[in-house]
């Protein structure tokens, strides 16, 4: 009997905003004592630690969604993921973390539940060119002239990663389950070359269905595949912004909150406030599903998460900037709950 086909599994998708949690000169103080002062003292590194109340409310998250496997990003390295897992969650998963591209530290990486009967295998693509440069750089390249980096650049790679994770019941045997991690490029362009970082986002975009059609070939479609992460940018089917086309074009991914039936203006994962005008709601994050496994989508049991107060009642959505930064992460997480094949002749092979 196959443990993942008759078993219910819940995954997350959680954008955790800058979750560093380095301890080099922690010694043991009991945390629930120590001020938000002291806790900044914990740490030398250049990236501040999160603030210790907001790691609290995201633990709180993690334990009231009780994923069986989370899907992270932003995350301050192994050792941050290590850290949050030992002193806000009672160690209760497995971390995997290989360190990516990201100038700025943030990381992709997974947590796992130890009770799981599966066994895991993690790849990196963070050194998979991307098939892509900037005008300028292309210029450099063709005429030699400019700076000599660029002339000798032949592709960028990933913003952050793709973290490929393989769930493994038996070794030696194929992996019952894959899944495809990503934090695509943000919209920021400091260097004003690419404006919202559209056209870098479409190329990484296309090098991520590349990979993921690689593996569905390598598999001959025996294992199902699954992506998630942050997209920075609307990929959903309605009001997709056109970087994403491929995702459409050359995959049979479906988004779960379109499986689940979610009402679009429900879908949001991200608010753009501003201090002078309007607000919008956009869904940045999200947990694509192949065909074979959009029967086992339980649409009760698969939503975006909204963050709740200490009396475990769902907060307001933010109204300002002030509310929206009182959150524990500036990103909702996607919630994917997988019900277990009632019978295994209706599942595709």
């Amino acid at each position: 009997m196959s443990e993942f086909r008759n078993r219910r599994i819940r995954i997350v998708e959680f954008n955790v905003e800058n979750l560093f949690v380095r301890l080099d000169l922690y010694s043991g103080q009991d945390l629930s004592s120590v001020t938000e002062k002291e806790w900044r003292k914990f740490s030398t590194s250049i990236y501040p630690n999160k603030p210790l109340e907001k790691l609290r409310k995201i633990a709180s998250a993690v334990r009231d969604m009780d994923p069986d496997i989370l899907m992270l990003c932003e995350v301050g390295g192994r050792e941050s993921l290590e850290n949050f897992n030992r002193l806000f969650l009672d160690n209760a998963y497995e971390t995997h973390l290989i360190e990516g591209n990201s100038d700025r530290g943030i990381d992709i990486g997974y947590m796992v539940k130890r009770e799981l009967p599966f066994t895991f295998e993690l790849i990196s693509y963070k050194d998979r060119p991307i098939d892509f440069l900037y005008p300028h750089e292309k210029l450099s390249k063709e005429t030699g002239y400019g700076n000599l980096r660029s002339a000798q650049v032949s592709s960028h790679r990933f913003s952050r990663d793709v973290l490929e994770l393989r769930v493994y019941e038996s070794p030696g045997e194929l992996p019952v389950l894959i899944l495809l991690l990503t934090h695509l490029k943000s919209q920021l362009d400091r260097e004003r070359i690419d404006p919202g970082g559209r056209d870098r986002r479409r190329a990484e975009l296309e090098k991520l269905v590349e990979i993921y059609r690689e593996i569905r070939g390598n598999f001959d479609h025996r294992v199902p595949v699954m992506v998630g992460g942050d997209f920075n940018g609307v990929a959903a089917r309605i009001d997709m912004d056109p970087e994403f086309s491929a995702l459409y074009e050359k995959t049979d991914l479906l988004d779960c909150l379109e499986i689940a039936g979610v009402p679009v203006d429900e879908r949001f994962t991200f608010q753009q406030l501003h201090r002078t005008r309007p607000g919008v709601n956009r869904q940045l994050d999200y947990i694509f599903v192949p065909t074979e496994l959009a029967s086992r989508v339980n649409k009760e049991e698969t939503w975006v998460y909204r963050f709740k107060d200490e009396a475990g009642q769902t907060q307001l959505i933010p109204r300002n900037l002030n509310e929206k930064l009182a959150l524990p992460s500036d990103h909702y997480p996607v919630v994917l709950t997988l019900d277990p094949v009632a019978d295994a002749s209706q599942e595709n092979h």
